[in-house]
């Protein structure tokens, strides 16, 4: 396993290349659009304790990851989706810093690197979270952090930077994202202390302070936030958050199904570097790992912490995120440090790979017959060029044995390179959620000059309200009462009855409605009563 000069400095210069292009393209999926309405509702307000979506408290997420977004707000001077993701990208490279410093604890520098890159360049990431603006990246880096704090504090038996450290990682996770921190130190310090024989830690006092020192940096927050509305409010959704992707919630049958598929889920997302975990099949390899007390740890905190995910149906592959560098370090390591010392194994991972790497090269070169990209200009220039790159990358990867998964690197970052100039500007330009942008942009320019309202408990997407609102220049408030004739709703026709109001003056384009619109109104019937008796469906939240 080697890097040369031309691959890390081809690395170097696609890397930045691969997560900036296009980064701000195209427009928001919901959850993304979720998080950039709270922090522009912030900036607009000046209120950064609770956040609010139509200045309507919003319960579901701590505000941590708003406050970083309404900063990148402020910095790049504008409320953009580049704005918004570009601190995803920071967290990633952050992220992967993290990795290899604590990897290259125990093993070579090249070896260390690579770990860092096969979580660079796994299909989930590469291919969706580094694109997105989204809390996972963030929350996931401080998990990690705190699994290798609990590591390597605990092998120096310093006790006390064990426990402070963890729990204010965990209080940071918190912070991001609310219960699941919990659920990962409280795993993580157990499987840990059990296996090195120290389990009477938990009754310290480094671990009772370290707990403390979590609660009353959290108190401080709450304290604040009490200021503003009841803590019951926010305390109950974030139990219901956490408890909506259980067995329990989401039936028998499909959490049947989830178990029996959950790993070839898993090895699908995380490929192509989640192909290392094969080599486990193999018995002299996996002997590797005997002699690694960092590996089995990592093996023993991935076990530990899966084990909720794999029980929980309603499952998307970002939240393990945190978990997947601890199984490229143990597939990492099944690799043999030179070739001479190659198994048939690693040989044959090494054709499958091939395999795939041809197929990229092939895909990028048919690009220019495909319907859907004939309308992208400079196509075949596009097409020919990563094209080439990728036959190069494929030549290299098969003639120096040596440097194959540096070449690996490599071949993949191309590919997203190609992926940014083809896929990103279709996406911009032609799709969906560019044209129910532009409708949010038309209609917010038509009514600029009039007050609008949501009516009542109107559910609305978070990529309507961000658009709507950015384009209006302002926040477009939730109204629960006190309803008037003469004001603007916007109103969910899935909820609400259109006997409750007057024609529509405009309607909004949506991504889930079953109608496919809002619409705009007046209120023809204003008494709770009335209200009442014409609600159709009770609204669900993003």
């Amino acid at each position: 396993m080697q890097a040369n000069r031309l691959l890390l400095v081809s690395i170097a210069v696609l890397l930045p290349v691969a997560l900036l292009l296009y980064l701000g393209a195209a427009p928001f999926i919901d959850d993304e659009a979720n998080r950039a309405l709270v922090a522009m509702e912030m900036l607009w307000s000046g209120n950064y304790v609770t956040p609010t979506m139509h200045a309507d408290y919003y319960y579901n997420k701590p505000p941590l990851w708003n406050w970083i977004v309404a900063l990148s707000f402020t910095s790049w001077g504008n409320l953009s989706e580049w704005a918004a993701r570009f601190p995803s990208v920071l967290a990633l490279l952050g992220f992967a810093g993290t990795i290899y410093y604590y990897c290259r604890k125990h093993f070579s520098w090249q070896r260390a690197l690579l770990v860092a890159l096969a979580f660079l360049t796994c299909g989930r990431v590469l291919y969706w979270e580094s694109m997105l603006g989204l809390i996972d990246l963030s929350f996931s880096w401080a998990m990690f952090t705190l699994f290798m704090v609990v590591y390597h504090a605990g092998e120096r038996q310093n006790w006390v930077r064990l426990f402070v450290g963890s729990y204010v990682l965990m209080t940071i996770g918190f912070m991001f994202k609310g219960l699941p921190a919990f659920v990962f130190q409280g795993a993580t310090l157990l499987t840990y202390l059990v296996w090195r024989g120290e389990w009477r830690r938990l009754f310290s006092a480094a671990h009772i302070g370290g707990g403390l020192l979590s609660v009353a940096l959290l108190a401080l927050y709450y304290w604040q936030y009490h200021r503003y509305n009841s803590l019951e409010n926010v305390f109950h959704t974030l139990f219901v958050e956490s408890g909506k992707r259980t067995a329990v919630a989401q039936g028998v049958g499909k959490t049947i199904t989830h178990l029996l598929s959950f790993p070839f889920v898993l090895l699908y997302h995380f490929s192509p570097w989640s192909l290392l975990l094969l080599l486990a099949f193999n018995k002299r390899l996996r002997g590797r790992w005997h002699d690694q007390p960092f590996v089995r740890y990592c093996l023993l905190a991935f076990g530990a912490n899966i084990i909720v995910y794999w029980l929980s149906p309603n499952f998307y592959p970002r939240y393990v995120l945190m978990l997947m560098p601890l199984l490229f370090i143990a597939g990492i390591q099944l690799l043999p440090a030179s070739t001479d010392e190659a198994d048939k194994s690693v040989r044959y991972l090494q054709w499958v790979v091939l395999f795939l790497l041809v197929v990229l090269t092939v895909t990028a070169g048919s690009l220019p017959w495909l319907e859907a990209t004939q309308l992208l200009p400079q196509l075949t220039l596009k097409s020919t060029l990563i094209t080439i790159f990728l036959f190069a990358a494929v030549i290299y990867y098969y003639q120096k044995v040596a440097q194959r998964w540096y070449t690996l690197v490599v071949a993949l970052l191309i590919f997203r390179v190609g992926y940014d100039v083809v896929a990103l500007p279709l996406k911009a330009e032609n799709s969906r959620g560019q044209v129910l942008k532009a409708d949010c942009e038309r209609l917010a320019d038509r009514w600029q000059d009039q007050p609008l309202a949501v009516f009542h408990e109107s559910l609305m997407e978070p990529a309507v309200s961000f658009y709507t609102q950015r384009a209006a220049n302002r926040i477009i408030p939730r109204q629960k009462a006190n309803w008037s004739r003469d004001q603007l709703y916007l109103y969910n026709p899935d909820q609400y009855a259109d006997t409750l109001f007057t024609s529509p003056v405009d309607s909004l384009k949506v991504r889930h409605a079953t109608r496919g619109y809002y619409y705009l109104a007046r209120l023809r019937l204003t008494e709770p009563e009335q209200i009442e008796q014409n609600t159709l469906a009770p609204s669900a939240g993003f």
